[in-house]
């Protein structure tokens, strides 16, 4: 099949398309089945007041418990059982950035989705998040008070962000390191060299092999493929493509490279795979 006659993957929007941020209560009617793992276009912080639940996130599980907050970039696969749990969610399109500077979206790429965070640092951004949907309440806000809410949200990154650097002494690396795992997710159908991630940060291939391994242990390339690995596995559980269209799809260039690359990464065949996959989420 040509790869411009694939069907189009669409991913969950934005709930109000004309709002760059938004606030809701975590057991808010979404307008979509959640009930099926999913993937959003946006980016999503989840603040758990009380209560449990059990979600996954690209795959991996976690336990929804009172005082957690959750991270969910663009692209991920979610899945949520809230069960018990109550508290917030903030969700927002990269664009905000444009007014929240000098924050990046590539700073919020954090190697864990879960925070465990301290009953004073939650209350304190609990308590943000919810002036932010006061204000969001209202039906005709001023540009102060939208500028308001964004540095609600400002600070709110911050401090996650801050959390998550807590321990960094080589701050330069880390941020060689977001920047790549950012772009990763964004051209990983089309670039899977370390030269074309270096061509695009315009840093050299051993500046970010050290940064990698320095604060993943990882190389770039095995982070390449990881992503590689994890797009595989997102587009085998949407269950929309065959086999051969999902290798188009990521430009391989035949099926059986697809396959080969599959069994070399997972042990497993593309047919075992999808198999285990779904049967993770059913």
């Amino acid at each position: 099949m040509n790869q411009k006659e694939l069907p189009l993957l669409n991913p969950v929007s934005l709930p109000h398309p004309g709002k760059l941020l938004i606030i809701e209560p975590l057991d808010y009617p979404n307008p979509y089945d959640f009930h099926r793992a999913h993937r959003h276009d946006y980016f999503e912080i989840i603040l758990v007041k009380s209560g449990n639940g059990f979600q996954l996130i690209d795959f991996s599980p976690y336990n929804i418990k009172e005082g957690q907050l959750f991270t969910i970039y663009p692209g991920q696969v979610h899945l949520m059982e809230r069960k018990t749990a109550q508290g917030m969610i903030i969700q927002f399109k990269k664009d905000i950035f444009e007014f929240i500077h000098p924050l990046k979206h590539s700073h919020l790429y954090f190697s864990e989705a879960s925070f465990d965070l301290d009953d004073e640092t939650f209350t304190h951004l609990y308590d943000m998040t919810e002036s932010i949907w006061d204000l969001l309440q209202k039906e005709e806000l001023s540009a102060l008070s939208i500028h308001k809410a964004y540095s609600y949200l400002q600070i709110i990154l911050i401090t996650l962000i801050e959390k998550h650097c807590n321990n960094t002494v080589d701050i330069q690396g880390h941020q060689v390191v977001t920047q790549f795992l950012s772009l990763l997710p964004q051209n990983i159908k089309t670039k899977k060299k370390v030269s074309e991630y270096c061509d695009l940060m315009n840093c050299s291939s051993d500046k970010l092999n050290l940064a990698c391994k320095n604060r993943l242990g990882k190389t770039a390339l095995k982070l390449i493929h990881e992503e590689l690995i994890l797009e595989i596995r997102r587009l085998l559980l949407l269950n929309q493509l065959s086999l051969k269209e999902i290798a188009y799809e990521l430009n391989f260039d035949s099926p059986a490279n697809f396959s080969g690359f599959i069994k070399a990464n997972t042990g497993l065949t593309p047919t075992e795979l999808q198999l285990s996959i779904l049967k993770i989420y059913n």
